[in-house]
């Protein structure tokens, strides 16, 4: 696996006392025959706070790239002009506090300070989105800067905004034939440049060695796809010749019997049909 960028620019970066600029760290790959809906399910692995963002043009057109985002560090939410942050996420999806900032200057002021925390230079060759907050604003958050009435009761209990900052980002770009997996790194004086480093290394490793797993899936599929089609051409070709009606029969036979055979290659693996 070759990461970029190297430990010698990521140092300068980080700073030798870990007080300087925020950064990213990534690998690219090979997309091969995995799709967005297939690693989503394969890297989540059903767990909360997952998602996946498809890029669209015009309302109609399916644009360039496609985004999977895991492992939340930090998820902000709100409920009226009360803002509760969870900085440690990755290990207690529960451990949620009240924002000083909002406590101080209400929710907005305090979604401002965390995008101006979360703010990464980003590469030139990397995909805008390839780090950062994601989240929604519901439309009750127009009561923060509009007097409006708030007769309805809540019944659901829902925030009205959550925003999460993932460790993991796996982007795909159509355009290349990529996956480029991509890990924020935040400077820490309690942590080297070195240990930093090896920390996001470790992160990409892990999500690599799961979507290497799953391309595996897929050849076995293709291949199996392969050789029974290649089969029901054979037998076909022994056969004799009969009505247009005998000759377009072993098709009907041979389709479902092929999305039988490939269901059983991936039968350990969440993909599913689509």
């Amino acid at each position: 696996m070759k990461t970029f960028p190297d430990f010698s620019a990521f140092t300068n970066v980080y700073g030798a006392d870990g007080q300087g600029s925020s950064q990213v760290v990534w690998t690219t790959l090979v997309s091969d025959l995995v799709t967005p809906v297939s690693a989503m399910l394969k890297l989540a692995q059903g767990r909360p706070n997952s998602f996946l963002l498809e890029s669209v043009e015009s309302g109609t057109i399916r644009g360039r790239y496609s985004f999977i985002g895991l492992q939340p560090d930090l998820i902000w939410r709100c409920f009226d002009d009360r803002a509760e942050i969870n900085r440690d996420a990755e290990t207690d999806l529960d451990a949620f506090a009240p924002c000083p900032v909002a406590e101080k200057s209400g929710a907005i002021e305090s979604l401002r300070a965390l995008v101006k925390e979360s703010r990464i230079e980003m590469p030139a060759d990397l995909p805008p989105m390839a780090s950062g907050l994601v989240g929604y604003l519901a439309y009750d958050m127009v009561r923060l800067v509009e007097k409006l009435p708030d007769a309805n009761p809540d019944v659901i209990g829902t925030p009205d905004s959550i925003f999460l900052r993932s460790t993991v980002m796996v982007v795909f770009d159509s355009l290349e034939d990529s996956v480029t997996i991509v890990t924020p790194v935040w400077p820490d004086k309690l942590m080297t440049a070195e240990d930093a480093y090896r920390a996001a290394s470790k992160r990409l490793a892990g999500v690599v060695r799961a979507y290497s797993a799953l391309k595996e899936l897929w050849r076995e599929a293709e291949e199996a796809v392969q050789i029974r089609s290649q089969h029901r051409t054979d037998s076909c070709s022994r056969q004799e010749v009969g009505s247009p009606e005998d000759i377009a029969r072993p098709a009907d036979i041979t389709l479902p019997r092929l999305i039988t055979g490939c269901c059983l290659v991936l039968r350990d693996c969440p993909v599913q049909w689509i």
